[in-house]
């Protein structure tokens, strides 16, 4: 009896063990810069972080979005927003700058009204992001930002510099989305088929969460820009 006892108590510290190197310790973060096309046509190098928590285990064998950040350093912006909230415009229109964010999960267009557009509208003022209207943000602006934020392995992960021809021929192209926008001609992620009409859809659905409306991560430092 012994002995089963000790056969069983090794087993389960092995399925432990194992559990564990599977989990892996601590969170990822894939970081690179990438080249955008603003839509005056002049082209500006923007930083983009994103951190993975722990695991996705036994889901996935890496972790989920954490958050995501984007900074660019000559005007002191940074953008720090929760996992979900992923911008595909950050553009900069006479000094202002701005940033598109589409929306399709139905807690997120709960919490936030079901804006009819699928897409919530940011500008930024006195050094933070303030949310502004459908209108109020700049009709030229048009999808620039990489949407493929995370590979399958480290190998594929978004890394060194992103070039506005990488995003358009390159490894890391968006190709889904941007073959689809080629043939349909919309213009912000939130037009794609993925995304549009989802906010509307949402108002019959019953949604529980315990999310806020909060997008931004508060007490997060901008300690991944570099100067």
């Amino acid at each position: 009896m012994r002995n089963l006892y000790k056969t069983l108590i090794d087993l389960c510290a092995g399925l432990i063990l194992g559990g564990c190197a599977g989990v892996g310790l601590g969170g990822e973060h894939i970081r690179w810069k990438e080249e955008v096309k603003l839509s005056d046509g002049k082209v500006i190098q923007i930083q983009r972080h994103v951190e993975l928590t722990e695991s996705g285990f036994p889901t996935q064998k890496r972790g989920f979005d954490e958050y995501q950040e984007i900074c660019y350093p000559p005007m002191n912006i940074h953008w720090k927003s929760k996992a979900g909230y992923k911008p595909d415009i950050f553009d900069i229109v006479d000094g202002k700058a701005y940033m598109h964010v589409p929306i399709s999960d139905c807690s997120q267009c709960m919490l936030h009204s079901y804006p009819p557009t699928d897409a919530l509208y940011f500008a930024w003022e006195g050094l933070q992001w303030k949310r502004i209207t459908h209108a109020e943000f700049p009709n030229a602006s048009v999808w620039n930002l990489l949407m493929q934020t995370k590979g399958g392995s480290t190998a594929t992960d978004p890394q060194g510099l992103i070039t506005i021809t990488d995003k358009a021929t390159g490894k890391w192209n968006d190709s889904g989305l941007r073959s689809e926008k080629e043939r349909l001609g919309w213009k912000r992620v939130s037009e794609s088929y993925a995304w549009k009409g989802s906010c509307d859809a949402c108002r019959s659905r019953k949604v529980i969460t315990d999310a806020t409306p909060d997008i931004f991560l508060v007490g997060k430092d901008a300690s991944s820009c570099q100067p």
